[in-house]
């Protein structure tokens, strides 16, 4: 009976371990500590924008997690706007990100003057094994219960 409940809660923890890994892979999250991550905006980018062009070398939306610093790197010949932050041409400014939201800033190195930054809670090691204990446990409790109820009575 004791390797029977034994069984029953590795077994919980393997169903686990396979299912939040799989949850993890389908979310795409972003499995690493914070950093520094720099946005440069290149020469010309002004006059682009101004003819209605997305520059190239810009995307239209970032991914951080939270504790990331955004550095905002001005190439460009006029200064440049990202929400809060006003960069002059050749120098940079930074902001660190610190809570978990999904922002549409103004900027003005897009054509739509937006621009969008999703802020998420860091995926580590740590925080992807307790998912797999807090899911593994209680579902081996219910394979145990499950595996001395439907146990065949002796003959």
């Amino acid at each position: 009976m004791i390797k029977r409940i034994i069984f029953a809660f590795l077994l919980g923890l393997l169903v686990a371990a396979i299912t939040t890994e799989i949850a993890y892979r389908l979310q795409r999250r972003e499995n690493r500590e914070t950093s520094r991550i720099e946005l440069v905006i290149p020469k010309g980018t002004a006059e682009r924008v101004a003819r209605g062009e997305k520059p190239p070398e810009i995307p239209r939306e970032m991914q951080f997690v939270v504790g990331d610093v955004l550095v905002v790197v001005n190439q460009d010949d006029v200064p440049h706007q990202l929400g809060t932050l006003w960069v002059p041409p050749g120098t940079s400014a930074s902001l660190v990100l610190g809570d978990v939201e999904n922002l549409a800033v103004e900027c003005s190195f897009q054509p739509s003057r937006y621009f969008g930054i999703e802020v998420r809670e860091p995926v580590t090691w740590k925080t992807r094994l307790s998912g797999i204990f807090f899911s593994g446990l209680p579902l081996g409790a219910l394979f145990a219960v499950y595996s001395i109820l439907l146990k065949k009575p002796a003959a």
